[in-house]
Formats: C-alpha cells, structure tokens, sequence
C-alpha cells in the first residue's frame, strides 16, 4: 500500500463522497455499493454506529436507530438520540467520517492528509465543530476547504479554467446552497466578494415539496398518522424514499405516480412536471437571488466572469 496518503472528503447532507491521491492520479475512493458516494446516514446497531449502506438497513427496520440530513442540525444544542443515546451533529458527522477513514485504510493505506469540504457560509463556529468531527473520527489536524474552491480546483485541473479565470459557483447541494465567486490564482483558489449561502436549501426541500404534495393530495392523511408507532414510521420512510424517486424520475418524465402504502392505506398520487416546478419555483429563485448577489458584492457583472 501507499505511504502518502492524501483524502478529500465531501460530508455531504444527503450523500458523502470521497477521492485519494496515492502517487499516481486522484481518483474516487468507493464507498456506495451502486457508485462510488454513500448515503450520509448514521445508524446504532448493538451498541456500535454504522455508516452507508448498512444504516439505510438498519434505518428500515428500526427508524428510530438512524438519523440522516443531520448536517443541518450542525451547532443545534438540541441533540439527535438513537436507540435512547443522545448525539450532537458533529459527533454523527465524526462516525461517517470514521467510516470513510476506514474504508480508505482498508483499500490504500492509512491517510496521512485529510481534507475535508464545507459550505462557504460556514463561520467560525460551523467551522470548528468541522474539526471536532474529525477530533470523534481519530483525526488531529485537518485542512478545511470550502466547495465553491474545491469546485474551481476541480474544473481548473479539467483544462476548463486557467490562471486569473473568475467564475461563480452555483452549488445546489442536498441540504444546503451556496454561491461565492473564485478566482484562479498561481497559488490557488481564491473566494472574491462575500458568498451567499441558504443553510436551509437544498434536495431535500424539492423531495419534501413532493412529501408535502402527495399530502395534500390524501387529505393531510400524514398528519393525522401516530408517529410512535414502528408501522407507522416505516411506511413514512418508504414513502420518502418513493417521493424522491418521483422527484428524480421527473427530470425525465412529463409524469410519475408515488406509491402509498400506510397502516390502513394502499394507494398512489399522480404528480407532474408541470405541478413539481410550479411548487419548487419560488424556492430555486431564491438562489438565483443569491448567486446575483454574491457576484455584486466582487464589483464585477456575469460578463466579466469566464464560467
């Protein structure tokens, strides 16, 4: 195996990726069983936490051992409990990480420089409980990145941006948004302006638009639902598992139809593409807006840009 290391790692809200460097070209490190980014899913089983895949099981048939989408919950005082143990956010995030460290170790080698990405409106505080994730997963030192850059660097080694080149990054995540604009300086990306970012924004919203919809469209059904009951909670999770699968499919499809099968219910929902974008237009203006206003905090117009 390899005795330098180098990982970068992108703890994403609803998927979590990763690359290494290991003396030849960066290349993906795989940690899905379908593609190489697992789901950003943390789960308690007998005792120890489990990460990926193996908390999505663990997830359908013990929902209350999970949680998911807790990177928005990043400096909540209020904690995340599974199996009855009280969690932070940056303790859940120090467990994924965990896991990709080995999942690395057991394919490369032990990695002897960690970088790990983040949102560009993460402020110090954000930024320190990033550390104390890694402090949870074994880690000392660690470089912090921002996307938009790690973006830039990215399409820069591409061939697509060269030296002194400003672009803006549109970076629609799954649970959050950011905008900033990079210039590509000899000794690296450099943030211009002040990015704009919307915390609470992203995938997951859209898949609640469809959650929301299929709702309506039962009644409030959903609403009236007891959610202690395991029955019930499963049904719930398999059904935002089907409304995420409609959002998706309906990028290619002018029409889709959700599956609903709840304690005493077994039906399906038509949505369309015309319904699904007319519910998600007033939040993807928002970014717009946002992207906007970070690039008229540079001083500069879209046409001064490169990309």
């Amino acid at each position: 195996m390899a005795t330098d290391v180098r990982l970068s790692v992108d703890l994403g809200t609803t998927w979590t990726a990763a690359a290494v460097l290991a003396g030849g070209e960066p290349e993906p490190l795989p940690l899905g069983t379908d593609g190489p980014a697992m789901p950003s899913v943390v789960a308690a089983v007998e005792g120890s936490m489990v990460a990926g895949a193996a908390a999505v099981c663990a997830a359908a048939t013990d929902p209350a051992s999970s949680a998911r989408e807790f990177k928005r919950r990043l400096g909540d005082t209020a904690p995340i409990v599974l199996g009855g143990t009280p969690y932070g956010a940056e303790t859940l995030t120090g467990h994924l990480l965990a896991h990709v460290l080995r999942v690395a170790a057991e394919r490369v080698g032990e990695p002897t420089a960690v970088t790990l990405t983040h949102p560009a409106v993460f402020g110090a505080y954000k930024l320190d409980l990033m550390r104390e994730a890694a402090r949870v997963a074994g880690l000392g030192d660690v470089t912090l990145l921002s996307e938009p850059e790690a973006a830039a660097l990215h399409y820069a080694r591409l061939g697509r941006l060269g030296p002194g080149d400003v672009v803006a990054v549109y970076d629609f995540g799954g649970g959050t948004f950011d905008a900033a604009v990079v210039r590509l300086d000899p000794s690296g990306p450099v943030l211009l302006g002040r990015p704009e970012g919307l915390e609470r924004l992203g995938g997951i919203d859209l898949d609640h638009a469809v959650l929301a919809h299929v709702d309506a469209a039962l009644d409030g059904v959903l609403s009236q639902l007891d959610p202690t009951d395991p029955d019930v909670r499963r049904g719930v999770l398999a059904l935002r598992e089907e409304c995420v699968a409609a959002k998706e499919a309906l990028s290619a499809d002018t029409e889709v139809s959700v599956p609903v099968t709840l304690p005493g219910l077994a039906t399906e929902v038509r949505v369309t593409r015309v319904e699904f974008e007319s519910f998600v237009r007033p939040r993807i203006g928002e970014t717009l807006d946002a992207l906007d206003r970070a690039i008229a905090s540079t001083g500069l117009t879209a046409g001064d840009l490169a990309g």
